[in-house]
């Protein structure tokens, strides 16, 4: 880790955040990558009560301020994006309120945008540091009311009980009361026990029945064609995928300003890579999956293919291998015509979805996502993330599904089985 800045005298209220961050991380490692994890500094107390923010990206910190307008442009579209990323966990985890509520506060705050002079940037990655004079307030009201709350509850307990008691005394004083009003109660005669003819009949309680399997964790031979999960595989095959995944640094940055870079799209391309682990994986889908292909190449130019079974997985591979990188990045269409082509209702659907970065062509991924799910919810989007770019979280988070990202030439193949593992079951001949 690296030392961002040191706050010599911080406040009190700070000094709580600090204290408090270590389950808000822990949060976040769950639910994101590193890239998402590493967009808030790390607090560390010193032994003279100083504290100090570290980050695990490598690289110069440079405050946001202290860029070029370029510079603080794109640091801030990547800012934004990330924490949309953690706007939609907040929205999903408070429908399925699967965080007690003093966590909820500390993920509302961190998801607010932070002013211009608590961002700093590293190797083009943003970094939030809270201001000297205090933390996030929402994230102390949650650190406050976390303390609090355990203490509260202890006390609040007798006075409701000395409530009961003093009801449970009325009561019985009233019944006192009322009993000699009471008419005697006329005597009961029992009617003479009858015999049955016939033995009394014990029923057998039914055996318990094993756990019903999802149709993707059945074997082939042991499922129906109608309980085989469906397949479409979404490509982005948008300008930047030509980029090659060598690409360094200084590359990176000179093509996103828009400069020439000569031989930026030396091999091996990202493109290559993520055609050559699509057709690899495909090698690998159970027989009596059908498999559909979306290329999603520029705004309003995505297709879709038909269906291949798998006697024409050949060239479904010849189609894949077809697909060149051509312009913007039109991943809501992409994902709405994925959708069209899958049941998500009466059987298992995934859609795989590779891509290197955000929607360019004014659509709403993660809103296409989410009423996709609402309509289709055996539908689960699987995401591989080429350079851990974040960009596909919420499609993920919104259906169930993961993300899985490679940052480096070596990793491709292996990540892209690990996307589609949920769907090979093991076992099977």
């Amino acid at each position: 880790m690296i030392r961002i800045t040191r706050i010599v005298k911080p406040s009190v209220e700070l000094t709580d955040y600090a204290a408090s961050f270590s389950p808000f991380r822990t949060l976040l490692e769950t639910y994101f990558p590193p890239s998402i994890q590493n967009l808030y500094a790390r607090p560390v107390i010193a032994d003279d009560g100083a504290v100090e923010w570290y980050s695990d990206i490598n690289g110069q910190p440079r405050r946001l301020l202290d860029l070029s307008e370029t510079e603080q442009s794109r640091a801030r579209a990547v800012l934004e994006q990330r924490l949309d990323n953690v706007r939609a966990l907040h929205q999903k985890l408070a429908i399925s309120g699967g965080e007690p509520e003093a966590m909820m506060r500390v993920l509302l705050a961190a998801s607010q945008t932070p002013a211009p002079e608590q961002v700093w940037v590293i190797d083009g990655q943003p970094v939030i540091v809270p201001p000297a004079e205090g933390a996030p307030r929402a994230a102390a009201a949650a650190t406050a009311a976390a303390a609090v709350a355990p203490a509260v509850a202890g006390r609040r307990w007798w006075p409701w009980l000395l409530l009961l008691a003093l009801l449970i005394a009325l009561i019985l004083l009233l019944l006192s009361r009322c009993s000699p009003l009471r008419e005697p109660a006329a005597p009961v005669t029992q009617a003479p026990p009858t015999t049955s003819a016939e033995p009394i009949k014990t029923e057998t309680p039914p055996a318990p029945q094993a756990p019903v399997k999802p149709g993707k964790a059945v074997c082939p031979a042991q499922r129906t064609q109608q309980q085989a999960p469906e397949m479409v595989v979404i490509m982005d095959a948008s300008g930047s995928m030509a980029i090659t995944m060598d690409a360094t640094r200084d590359e990176l940055i000179s093509w996103n300003q828009g400069k020439y870079v000569e031989n930026i799209e030396r091999e091996p391309r990202r493109i290559s890579l993520a055609r050559n682990a699509a057709k690899g994986i495909i090698d690998s889908i159970p027989r009596d999956m059908n498999i559909s292909l979306v290329a999603a190449e520029n705004c309003r130019q995505v297709s879709l293919s038909p269906s291949f079974p798998f006697a024409q997985r050949t060239a479904l591979k010849k189609r894949i291998e077809g697909i060149q990188p051509v312009g913007k990045t039109p991943l809501a269409e992409a994902l709405m015509l994925a959708g069209k082509k899958v049941d998500g209702v009466n059987r298992d659907a995934i859609i795989l979805l590779i891509s290197d970065g955000d929607e360019t062509c004014g659509g709403d991924p993660c809103q296409v996502a989410r009423e996709l799910k609402k309509r289709k919810p055996r539908l689960q989007v699987n995401v591989v993330d080429i350079m851990s770019t974040g960009a596909g979280n919420c499609i993920a988070s919104s259906t169930g599904g993961k993300v899985f990202a490679v940052n480096n030439t070596q990793e491709f193949k292996q990540i892209m089985k690990k996307a589609m593992q949920e769907y090979i079951p093991e076992g099977c001949e």
